[in-house]
Protein backbone atom coordinates (compact mmCIF):
# COMPACT_ATOMS: atom_id res chain seq x y z
CA UNK A 1 0.00 0.00 0.00
CA UNK A 2 0.89 3.43 -0.66
CA UNK A 3 0.73 5.78 2.45
CA UNK A 4 -0.21 8.89 0.26
CA UNK A 5 -3.09 6.84 -1.75
CA UNK A 6 -5.27 5.76 1.59
CA UNK A 7 -7.67 7.90 2.95
CA UNK A 8 -8.30 8.60 6.46
CA UNK A 9 -10.59 5.67 6.76
CA UNK A 10 -8.67 3.52 5.07
CA UNK A 11 -5.77 3.75 7.35
CA UNK A 12 -7.70 3.57 10.47
CA UNK A 13 -9.20 0.13 8.93
CA UNK A 14 -6.56 -1.29 7.40
CA UNK A 15 -3.28 0.27 8.69
CA UNK A 16 -3.67 0.83 12.48
CA UNK A 17 -2.74 -2.36 14.57
CA UNK A 18 -2.33 -4.62 11.15
CA UNK A 19 1.31 -3.34 9.72
CA UNK A 20 4.06 -1.99 11.19
CA UNK A 21 6.37 -1.63 8.67
CA UNK A 22 7.46 0.85 5.89
CA UNK A 23 9.32 2.04 3.59
CA UNK A 24 10.66 5.35 3.01
CA UNK A 25 12.60 6.33 -0.33
CA UNK A 26 14.98 9.10 -0.96
CA UNK A 27 18.03 9.95 -3.04
CA UNK A 28 18.93 13.29 -4.23
CA UNK A 29 18.60 15.51 -7.45
CA UNK A 30 22.32 15.88 -8.59
CA UNK A 31 24.88 15.48 -12.02
CA UNK A 32 24.80 11.98 -12.46
CA UNK A 33 27.79 12.01 -15.57
CA UNK A 34 26.80 13.87 -18.37
CA UNK A 35 24.51 10.99 -19.27
CA UNK A 36 22.28 10.08 -16.57
CA UNK A 37 19.30 11.83 -15.21
CA UNK A 38 19.71 14.24 -12.28
CA UNK A 39 16.94 12.43 -9.98
CA UNK A 40 18.94 8.90 -10.69
CA UNK A 41 19.37 8.68 -7.11
CA UNK A 42 15.99 8.96 -6.31
CA UNK A 43 14.26 6.77 -9.12
CA UNK A 44 16.47 4.17 -8.09
CA UNK A 45 14.97 3.54 -4.39
CA UNK A 46 11.55 4.15 -5.76
CA UNK A 47 12.00 1.13 -8.18
CA UNK A 48 12.86 -1.09 -5.23
CA UNK A 49 10.28 0.02 -3.47
CA UNK A 50 7.74 -0.62 -5.51
CA UNK A 51 9.21 -3.85 -6.13
CA UNK A 52 8.57 -5.15 -2.32
CA UNK A 53 5.38 -3.21 -2.52
CA UNK A 54 4.25 -5.54 -4.79
CA UNK A 55 5.43 -8.44 -3.16
CA UNK A 56 3.62 -7.46 0.39
CA UNK A 57 1.25 -5.12 -0.49
CA UNK A 58 -0.89 -5.96 2.66
CA UNK A 59 2.24 -6.10 4.90
CA UNK A 60 3.86 -2.99 4.73
CA UNK A 61 3.01 0.72 3.53
CA UNK A 62 5.29 3.09 0.86
CA UNK A 63 6.16 6.27 1.72
CA UNK A 64 6.07 9.53 -0.30
CA UNK A 65 10.01 10.24 -1.68
CA UNK A 66 12.08 12.53 -0.05
CA UNK A 67 13.59 14.06 -3.22
CA UNK A 68 16.27 16.28 -1.66
CA UNK A 69 19.39 15.17 -0.13
CA UNK A 70 23.14 16.19 0.45
CA UNK A 71 25.26 16.35 -2.22
CA UNK A 72 27.79 19.19 -1.20
CA UNK A 73 30.45 17.36 -3.38
CA UNK A 74 28.60 17.54 -6.26
CA UNK A 75 26.77 20.57 -5.85
CA UNK A 76 28.79 23.19 -8.87
CA UNK A 77 27.46 20.22 -11.53
CA UNK A 78 24.76 22.30 -13.44
CA UNK A 79 21.08 21.19 -12.35
CA UNK A 80 22.33 19.58 -8.62
CA UNK A 81 20.37 20.49 -5.75
CA UNK A 82 21.68 20.57 -2.21
CA UNK A 83 20.46 20.34 1.53
CA UNK A 84 22.41 20.72 4.56
CA UNK A 85 23.35 17.66 6.11
CA UNK A 86 21.78 18.79 9.06
CA UNK A 87 18.76 20.01 7.74
CA UNK A 88 18.15 16.36 5.74
CA UNK A 89 19.20 14.21 8.56
CA UNK A 90 16.45 16.44 10.88
CA UNK A 91 14.07 16.18 8.45
CA UNK A 92 14.10 12.43 8.15
CA UNK A 93 14.36 11.87 11.61
CA UNK A 94 10.76 14.07 12.11
CA UNK A 95 9.24 12.06 9.53
CA UNK A 96 9.96 9.47 10.82
CA UNK A 97 8.58 9.65 14.43
CA UNK A 98 5.68 11.26 12.61
CA UNK A 99 5.31 7.43 11.53
CA UNK A 100 5.83 6.05 15.08
CA UNK A 101 3.00 7.72 16.35
CA UNK A 102 0.58 5.83 14.21
CA UNK A 103 2.26 2.71 14.91
CA UNK A 104 5.40 1.93 12.03
CA UNK A 105 7.93 0.44 14.56
CA UNK A 106 9.99 -0.76 11.13
CA UNK A 107 11.09 2.10 8.92
CA UNK A 108 13.35 0.95 6.22
CA UNK A 109 15.31 3.61 4.98
CA UNK A 110 15.99 2.84 1.22
CA UNK A 111 18.39 5.39 -0.02
CA UNK A 112 19.66 6.13 -3.47
CA UNK A 113 22.71 9.04 -2.55
CA UNK A 114 26.23 8.41 -0.41
CA UNK A 115 26.35 11.51 0.82
CA UNK A 116 22.98 10.99 2.93
CA UNK A 117 24.03 8.40 5.08
CA UNK A 118 26.13 10.54 7.39
CA UNK A 119 22.73 12.34 8.66
CA UNK A 120 20.49 9.06 7.98
CA UNK A 121 22.55 7.36 10.49
CA UNK A 122 21.96 11.15 12.97
CA UNK A 123 18.25 10.34 11.51
CA UNK A 124 18.34 6.94 13.19
CA UNK A 125 19.70 7.46 16.48
CA UNK A 126 16.60 9.72 16.93
CA UNK A 127 14.20 7.29 15.71
CA UNK A 128 15.87 4.33 18.01
CA UNK A 129 15.33 6.46 20.95
CA UNK A 130 12.49 7.18 20.67
CA UNK A 131 11.59 3.10 20.61
CA UNK A 132 11.38 2.65 16.39
CA UNK A 133 13.80 0.27 14.41
CA UNK A 134 15.43 2.02 11.27
CA UNK A 135 17.30 -0.03 9.04
CA UNK A 136 19.09 1.56 6.32
CA UNK A 137 19.99 0.36 2.89
CA UNK A 138 22.38 1.65 0.35
CA UNK A 139 21.54 -0.62 -2.34
CA UNK A 140 24.94 -0.22 -4.12
CA UNK A 141 26.85 -0.95 -1.38
CA UNK A 142 24.87 -3.36 0.42
CA UNK A 143 24.35 -5.79 -2.40
CA UNK A 144 27.44 -4.89 -4.38
CA UNK A 145 29.21 -8.37 -4.38
CA UNK A 146 25.52 -9.64 -6.33
CA UNK A 147 26.08 -6.87 -8.42
CA UNK A 148 30.01 -7.11 -9.51
CA UNK A 149 28.46 -10.41 -10.47
CA UNK A 150 26.73 -8.43 -13.46
CA UNK A 151 29.29 -6.26 -14.11
CA UNK A 152 33.09 -5.03 -14.06
CA UNK A 153 32.79 -1.99 -11.90
CA UNK A 154 30.72 0.35 -9.91
CA UNK A 155 30.71 4.21 -9.65
CA UNK A 156 28.40 7.22 -9.18
CA UNK A 157 27.36 7.21 -12.90
CA UNK A 158 29.54 4.18 -13.28
CA UNK A 159 28.32 0.67 -14.94
CA UNK A 160 26.05 -0.62 -12.29
CA UNK A 161 24.18 2.44 -11.96
CA UNK A 162 24.12 3.73 -15.27
CA UNK A 163 22.75 -0.07 -15.99
CA UNK A 164 20.18 0.41 -13.33
CA UNK A 165 18.99 3.36 -14.93
CA UNK A 166 18.60 1.75 -18.67
CA UNK A 167 16.49 -0.40 -17.38
CA UNK A 168 14.05 1.75 -14.82
CA UNK A 169 14.30 5.06 -17.30
CA UNK A 170 16.08 4.26 -20.43
CA UNK A 171 14.60 6.78 -22.73
CA UNK A 172 16.24 9.71 -20.20
CA UNK A 173 19.46 8.15 -20.16
CA UNK A 174 22.19 9.71 -23.23
CA UNK A 175 24.97 6.75 -23.42
CA UNK A 176 26.30 8.70 -26.32
CA UNK A 177 27.29 11.04 -23.59
CA UNK A 178 28.78 8.59 -20.85
CA UNK A 179 32.36 9.34 -19.89
CA UNK A 180 34.94 7.35 -18.02
CA UNK A 181 36.82 9.21 -14.73
CA UNK A 182 40.80 7.76 -14.68
CA UNK A 183 41.38 9.91 -11.51
CA UNK A 184 40.50 8.19 -8.11
CA UNK A 185 42.04 10.29 -4.55
CA UNK A 186 44.51 8.89 -2.62
CA UNK A 187 42.70 10.27 0.65
CA UNK A 188 39.63 11.09 1.79
CA UNK A 189 39.67 14.46 1.81
CA UNK A 190 36.97 17.33 1.07
CA UNK A 191 38.04 21.15 -0.61
CA UNK A 192 37.16 23.27 -3.22
CA UNK A 193 38.67 23.09 -6.44
CA UNK A 194 39.18 19.15 -6.51
CA UNK A 195 36.35 18.46 -8.50
CA UNK A 196 37.77 18.44 -11.75
CA UNK A 197 39.74 15.16 -11.36
CA UNK A 198 37.45 13.43 -7.91
CA UNK A 199 34.63 14.01 -9.93
CA UNK A 200 35.23 14.64 -12.90
CA UNK A 201 32.12 15.03 -15.90
CA UNK A 202 30.17 14.24 -12.73
CA UNK A 203 31.18 10.82 -12.17
CA UNK A 204 33.48 8.40 -10.58
CA UNK A 205 32.76 5.30 -12.49
CA UNK A 206 32.69 3.85 -15.88
CA UNK A 207 29.46 3.93 -17.93
CA UNK A 208 30.02 3.10 -21.49
CA UNK A 209 29.53 -0.52 -20.85
CA UNK A 210 26.23 -0.55 -19.29
CA UNK A 211 23.54 -2.25 -21.01
CA UNK A 212 19.34 -2.36 -20.10
CA UNK A 213 20.12 -6.17 -19.57
CA UNK A 214 22.25 -5.69 -16.63
CA UNK A 215 20.26 -3.32 -15.22
CA UNK A 216 17.38 -5.61 -15.07
CA UNK A 217 19.57 -8.21 -13.64
CA UNK A 218 20.48 -6.42 -11.09
CA UNK A 219 17.24 -5.13 -10.51
CA UNK A 220 15.89 -8.77 -9.70
CA UNK A 221 18.96 -9.67 -7.48
CA UNK A 222 18.53 -6.57 -5.19
CA UNK A 223 15.04 -7.30 -4.99
CA UNK A 224 15.49 -10.69 -4.28
CA UNK A 225 17.72 -9.10 -1.29
CA UNK A 226 14.94 -6.83 -0.17
CA UNK A 227 12.53 -9.51 0.18
CA UNK A 228 15.20 -11.85 2.42
CA UNK A 229 15.62 -8.13 4.56
CA UNK A 230 12.13 -7.44 5.22
CA UNK A 231 11.11 -11.03 5.97
CA UNK A 232 14.47 -10.71 8.02
CA UNK A 233 12.71 -7.72 9.77
CA UNK A 234 9.60 -9.24 10.67
CA UNK A 235 11.53 -12.21 11.63
CA UNK A 236 14.14 -10.78 14.16
CA UNK A 237 16.77 -12.54 12.25
CA UNK A 238 19.07 -9.57 12.47
CA UNK A 239 22.44 -11.05 12.94
CA UNK A 240 24.98 -13.29 11.51
CA UNK A 241 26.58 -15.38 13.98
CA UNK A 242 30.36 -15.90 13.07
CA UNK A 243 33.09 -17.90 14.17
CA UNK A 244 36.29 -16.69 16.03
CA UNK A 245 37.85 -16.22 12.71
CA UNK A 246 34.88 -14.11 11.00
CA UNK A 247 33.48 -17.31 9.18
CA UNK A 248 29.93 -17.30 8.95
CA UNK A 249 28.42 -20.82 10.99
Amino acid sequence: MYWDALTTKDFRERVLGRIDTAILPMGSVEAHGQHCPLGTDNFAPWHFAQALEAHYPDRLLVLPAIPYGHTWELSNFAGTLSVSAETFGRYVAEVGLATLAWGIHHLVLMNGHGGNTPALNAAMEKLAEHGGRAVLVNWWIDYSADILTVTNGQGHAGEDETAVMLAVAGPLVKMEDASFNPYRPKYKIKAAGLHDKSLRHATTGDGRGATQEQGKKIIELVSKRLVELVEDIWSDNLFIRVDEKGGQT
